[in-house]
């Protein structure tokens, strides 16, 4: 029984390093559920994988899910080509698109994050009958970089009850002072140009 191995890397954090054993007749929807699982991705978010040549330029895309849906008049006109331009993952074994035995490929998860990760072929093994596939064998780092403290509750609510101390002080009648002599209006008005 053979395996593919793949290297799976990310640019976002430097340190971050899959490494994957899957069998050739398993679906990219077995990959994916996968690498949610090993990378701790949210579940549930649209994602694909896209088939690149060597110098990761992307050649077909393999979507976990069909967002291209035609109108009810176009559906009957379409030939049967066009209604498959959409490979879904569910459909598609990983042994119909590896072709180059350091094929390449780019998963993107949660089109609003996109979070891109980088997939390369690293090895064709003969795989043990007693090891369940696939499987995650190598993982360094989390996706997410640390991110600064913020600031606490506290300190956020100090600086506003600030501001709100500023803005009273600013708007006390007692500093004002007001002249209350009439406007004198100049000689130079002439009630006749009123209009």
């Amino acid at each position: 029984m053979l395996i593919y191995r793949f290297k799976i890397v990310n640019d976002d954090n430097d340190n971050f390093y899959r490494e994957i054993e899957i069998k050739p007749g398993n679906t990219f929807e077995d990959f994916h559920k996968l690498l949610v699982d090993c990378i701790k991705l949210s579940p549930g978010e649209i994602a694909s994988f896209y088939i690149c040549d060597s110098k990761w330029n992307k050649l077909q895309e393999i979507s976990l899910c069909n967002m291209e849906e035609p109108e009810e008049d176009e559906s009957e006109t379409l030939s049967e080509t066009d209604k498959k331009k959409v490979v879904m993952m569910s459909d598609v074994k990983l042994k119909e698109c590896i072709n180059d035995p350091n094929q390449r490929m780019i998963y993107i998860y949660d089109f609003f994050k996109m979070y891109t990760f980088y997939i390369e072929l690293s090895k064709i093994t003969e795989g043990s009958e007693k090891t369940i596939y696939p499987r995650c064998t190598k993982s360094v780092s989390e996706i997410h970089k640390p991110r600064k403290a913020s600031p606490k509750a506290e300190e956020i609510n100090e600086s506003e009850e600030e501001v709100i101390d500023e803005s009273e002080d600013f708007f006390n009648d007692d500093t004002i002072d007001f002249d209350e002599g009439e406007l004198p209006l100049g000689d130079g008005f002439e009630e006749n140009k009123i209009i």
